[in-house]
């Protein structure tokens, strides 16, 4: 293990910015479940639950899901889960003027709870901070949608069209957010290499920005428990713990 860190820090030192494309194996280590794993998300809700569609059609769940916001459940909007070592350390890279954005496919907004800022993190299946109207766009925090479900509306609906309220997160059927996929393009356009953690780079077209970066030659170094989709393009693939792993090698750049 000692000889492999040693070829991801000497792969990473050489590039002055750093892309970090992070995914659901960095906040299963803050105690959030991933979705495909073996005590995914899926092993206990129907998938479908996720469709625009359903979403829709479905006031029972729409309840549903207002309800594990409130009550803070997952990865929701009242979500006591935080950054652990591995967000940190990103975070430190940052500081130290290392990192050329954040592309993530997480929502639950723990890569700005440990200190970066909008401008420098890409979240390409959006988040569950804030909330829109999805007849006229209309947006609020969430927070704000939760004080109107606290108040008794089960079911919000936009208070100047009647719409419906959903959290500005992606679900199946939604395309990605515009605004996210121009940072994303941009940080890679910036970068000098990218560091993937968390991710089996799997999910399409978030995915899309690793293979980009490989196109472009840029090195790739993947910290990740099992394999991914992209491992044969990368110089360095780390199979462990993100917590363990990133923070030693983030102290060792930062020297």
């Amino acid at each position: 293990m000692v000889e492999i860190i040693d070829r991801a820090y000497r792969v990473l030192a050489a590039a002055p910015k750093i892309l970090v494309f992070s995914g659901a194996g960095l906040s299963t280590e803050s105690g959030i479940p991933d979705f495909r794993g073996p005590n995914g998300l899926w092993t206990r809700v129907d998938p479908d639950d996720f469709t625009i569609q359903r979403y829709h059609s479905s006031r029972e769940l729409r309840i549903r899901g207002w309800k594990m916001h409130l009550e803070g459940e997952l990865w929701g909007a009242r979500s006591t889960v935080t950054p652990n070592p591995g967000h940190h350390a990103i975070t430190r890279l940052h500081r130290a003027g290392r990192l050329a954005g954040v592309v993530t496919q997480n929502v639950d907004g723990l890569h700005h709870m440990s200190g970066l800022d909008d401008e420098v993190v890409a979240e390409l299946h959006g988040n569950v901070r804030n909330t829109h109207c999805l007849d006229c766009g209309r947006g609020w925090p969430t927070e704000t949608v939760l004080g109107w479900v606290e108040d008794g509306e089960e079911d919000p609906h936009c208070p100047d069209c009647g719409g419906l309220v959903k959290t500005d997160t992606v679900m199946f059927g939604q395309m990605l957010p515009t605004e996210e996929q121009r940072k994303a393009g941009l940080f890679l356009l910036t970068s000098d290499a990218v560091l993937v953690v968390g991710s089996t780079v799997s999910v399409w077209p978030a995915a899309e920005i690793v293979y980009r970066a490989s196109h472009l030659s840029l090195p790739i170094v993947i910290i990740n428990r099992g394999e991914t989709d992209v491992d044969r393009f990368a110089q360095v693939v780390i199979d462990a713990s993100i917590g363990e792993i990133l923070p030693d090698l983030v102290d060792r750049l930062l020297i």
